[in-house]
């Protein structure tokens, strides 16, 4: 296939649709039963912005499409893979706006389905060239690394809110930075402007997750597809916890976070006083720091087919916070 032809795969969504195929067949290859329990998660699609963020990336120069379906198919089941453990750790009921696979089948079925998930995801690697495969491998590192400092600081009212920014960097920023710079070098682009739009995606990714988070105090649970106050009763706290927990540290909301298996009114109580402490705007300037940064890295890229989709991002997360 030309180059045209990828760009306009890349840009007029037909990616969504050769990506979901290749995921369903990436997770069911191998073992149906399996493959039926990762495939309900898929089916109920999520934003799909890993493999949008590597497509648009890509859009900068000439890559061969079947090449870049397999990275976002890799880069796509390894959130998926995430998903799954992470709900198995944090005990979710629900994911996106339906029962969770722990939920649904049990611990160790979800945690098992994960790993098989990941493992899908390597086998995508196989199709990709050696530098492509060192990149998602690195990050797959670093991710795991995120998971493990995330876990080993629940129910931790004294973590700091630099270490939190770190954990976030490692574990959600890792795969909006990687598709980016993935997407770039599989279109042969200039490394400069790789690096650019790595940066671009790293600043995504934390801002991204500042405000999930936030709306996690904040946010409607009918539109997120998900329960208010989950991080809260799971001992991991976010930035606007964290900030509100150093202006007061023995005051009542550092008290009713001390203890583990939070009921929904001291959940509802605990919320409602970060709240009213003011670190939710402290959070949402944070927030507006790094969209601010990824459109400044933005801007040191030429025109090219892609840019403005990217360059609407950071907009769309700051629109979130409203």
């Amino acid at each position: 296939m030309n180059s045209s032809e990828t760009l306009t795969l890349s840009l007029d969504n037909g990616w969504a649709a050769r990506l979901d195929d290749a995921l369903h067949e990436a997770v069911t290859a191998q073992d149906a039963d399996l493959g039926r329990i990762a495939g309900g998660l898929i089916r109920h699609g999520g934003k799909r912005l890993r493999p949008q963020l590597l497509f648009l990336a890509a859009s900068l120069g000439e890559a061969d499409e079947t090449l870049l379906v397999h990275a976002a198919t890799a880069i796509e089941l390894m959130h998926v893979g995430s998903l799954l453990h992470d709900d198995v750790m944090d005990g979710a009921a629900t994911r996106r706006g339906a029962p969770s696979a722990n939920s649904r089948w049990g611990n160790t079925h979800a945690a098992t389905t994960g790993t098989h998930v990941l493992a899908c995801a390597m086998a995508e690697l196989a199709h990709l060239p050696h530098g492509a495969v060192s990149a998602v491998t690195e990050a797959a590192f670093t991710l795991c690394s995120g998971q493990l400092r995330e876990t080993e600081h629940v129910y931790d009212t004294e973590l700091a809110a630099d270490e939190h920014l770190e954990i976030i960097r490692m574990k959600t920023a890792t795969l909006f930075g990687l598709p980016c710079r993935l997407g770039a070098e599989l279109a042969d682009c200039d490394p400069g402007h790789a690096d650019a739009l790595f940066r671009f995606g790293q600043h995504l990714g934390i801002a991204f997750q500042l405000t999930d988070d936030l709306l996690d105090l904040v946010g409607d649970p009918a539109s997120l597809g998900k329960p208010t106050g989950t991080d809260l009763r799971a001992g991991v706290f976010s930035y606007a916890v964290l900030r509100a927990l150093r202006q007061n540290p023995s005051g009542r909301l550092a008290a009713l976070l001390r203890h583990e298996n939070l009921t929904e009114r001291e959940a509802a109580e605990a919320a409602g006083l970060v709240r009213r402490g003011g670190t939710v705007d402290l959070t949402r300037e944070l927030v507006r720091t790094h969209t601010d940064r990824a459109a400044t890295a933005l801007a040191e890229l030429p025109e090219f087919p892609g840019l403005d989709a990217l360059a609407d991002m950071p907009r769309r997360i700051a629109s979130r916070m409203r």
